[in-house]
């Protein structure tokens, strides 16, 4: 189970508070991790593909704010943070995406979730920058005849870009790195943790934990009504923690939850409604993917502050990719780029099976 939908059933379970653009040997590594051919450009096998999207933000550009009445009708409204140049705000892009969103499925035979999640750290002589990545595939049901599955892989880790790779020549081409207590200035990486550059087999197995199917229906659409939900789980913090975990559980119900299409559209109409989100524009994701950024500030448990950005395919709504970036120190004093992301292939309804071909046996799950 990815992380992303680990977070997601925590909220539900708890009363309160709970760059490298990827080359073509990386989109045929992430290919054959899944049995597919790869795909230059958008994710494949979304629930349904809108150009709608697309054309709401450009209306809301020209016009003002796009926003969906429960009618299903588009409304527009004078959006005092427009720019002088028309290039959408982070609210537009938001409501449009609720637009897009509303019209998307919501029926299928099982809930299916893939995500590609990766790393950008520093090695440990401090020399060059890796990137590591892993994939996992969820396939949740309602129905008792229909089994829940899990998939896992380790991608390996790699240099992150072509001066890395030179200087991780120089280096030795080391094929394993292991990290010393001290990862300071290294990025998100624990302290005595082994990378490995060799990618891992495909394990299958049951999902980490039922999902409360009674829980997830609860969750209301409408945004006045969805926002009130999450504000009773989030409970009594400061009005800057509640924006920072309200944004969070939109996430959440955006990238990992088996809701319906009017749940996941008011949860992108909440977030527009918060302060703190800077549209990017144009800008490629983990996984070489085109979509509009939106920069924020993500709060840690240690007081400091990061920098998070969400991109969305502005075609069909869905979330392409939610990254929290730092600053790394190589050896020299140069100071890097790292990261943490998650990148969303599919997520939505389908009737389509598990591919069980190739899994590692183990779990109940036998080798194809």
């Amino acid at each position: 189970m990815d992380d992303d939908l680990t977070a997601v059933r925590d909220l539900l379970s708890t009363p309160g508070p709970s760059r490298e653009v990827t080359d073509g040997g990386r989109a045929r590594l992430l290919a054959a991790a899944w049995g597919r051919p790869p795909r230059k450009h958008r994710p494949g096998g979304w629930t349904a593909p809108f150009r709608y999207g697309l054309v709401a933000a450009t209306l809301a550009t020209a016009l003002g704010v796009a926003v969906l009445t429960p009618s299903g009708s588009l409304v527009l409204s004078p959006d005092p943070a427009a720019t002088a140049s028309n290039a959408p705000t982070a609210r537009q892009i938001l409501l449009a995406a609720a637009t897009a969103m509303a019209r998307t499925p919501s029926a299928g035979d099982y809930w299916r979730a893939r995500t590609v999640t990766g790393k950008l750290i520093v090695s440990p002589d401090r020399g060059y920058v890796l990137r590591r990545d892993s994939a996992s595939e969820t396939w949740l049901s309602r129905s008792p005849d229909k089994r829940g599955w899990s998939f896992n892989q380790y991608l390996g880790a790699r240099p992150a870009a072509e001066a890395d790779k030179l200087a991780w020549q120089m280096a030795g081409e080391p094929v394993s790195w292991r990290y010393p207590a001290d990862v300071t200035g290294m990025g998100f990486i624990g302290a005595g943790e082994t990378v490995q550059s060799a990618a891992g087999a495909r394990v299958g197995g049951p999902p980490k934990g039922p999902v409360n199917w009674e829980e997830v229906d609860r969750i209301p659409a409408g945004a006045a009504a969805l926002r009130s939900y999450l504000e009773h789980k989030i409970g009594d913090v400061s009005d800057r923690e509640r924006v920072s975990r309200l944004r969070k559980g939109c996430m959440e119900i955006l990238s990992g939850l088996p809701v319906s299409a009017e749940v996941r559209a008011s949860a992108y109409q909440v977030m527009a409604s918060l302060p703190g989100m800077t549209a990017e524009g144009e800008v490629t994701d983990p996984l070489g993917r085109t979509g509009q950024g939106l920069s924020y500030q993500v709060n840690k448990p240690e007081g400091q502050v990061g920098n998070g950005r969400f991109v969305i395919d502005p075609d069909s709504g869905f979330p392409l990719a939610n990254e929290t970036k730092g600053v790394g120190r190589l050896a020299d004093g140069r100071s890097v780029e790292v990261s943490t992301f998650t990148a969303y292939q599919q997520i939505g309804w389908t009737d389509e099976e598990p591919d069980l071909e190739g899994a590692r046996a183990g779990d109940g799950i036998h080798a194809g």
